[in-house]
């Protein structure tokens, strides 16, 4: 569907270091899934998790944890806490904490 196209377009610039297409690319799959699905839902979370990648390949680890908390909440709600989606936002956000010491958000 369009949101997965969006989705998939704004991960590729995103690895590509084209950060600021990269977001629109993300934001436009956002408000797709959130329009269609509501703001609680895999595909919504799933986006949030890749919005926190992008910002924490730009060193923004402030914007990313937002993301990243984003989408722990919808997983934890959907899925509880020791289900495999929230094990690996909760290991990004740490990953993010160790970062930001390294670098200047």
């Amino acid at each position: 569907n369009v949101s997965w196209s969006y989705h998939n377009l704004g991960r590729t610039l995103s690895s590509q270091a084209e950060y600021t297409e990269a977001m629109k690319m993300l934001r436009q799959a956002l408000d797709i899934r959130v329009k269609v699905f509501g703001n609680r839902h895999q595909q919504v979370a799933t986006t949030y998790q890749s919005m926190g990648d992008a910002w924490t390949k730009q060193n923004q680890h402030t914007k990313a944890r937002v993301m990243y908390q984003q989408a722990l909440d919808i997983h934890l709600e959907l899925h509880g806490e020791g289900h495999k989606d929230a094990v690996d936002v909760r290991k990004k956000m740490t990953k993010g904490l160790e970062l930001q010491g390294q670098h200047e958000d």
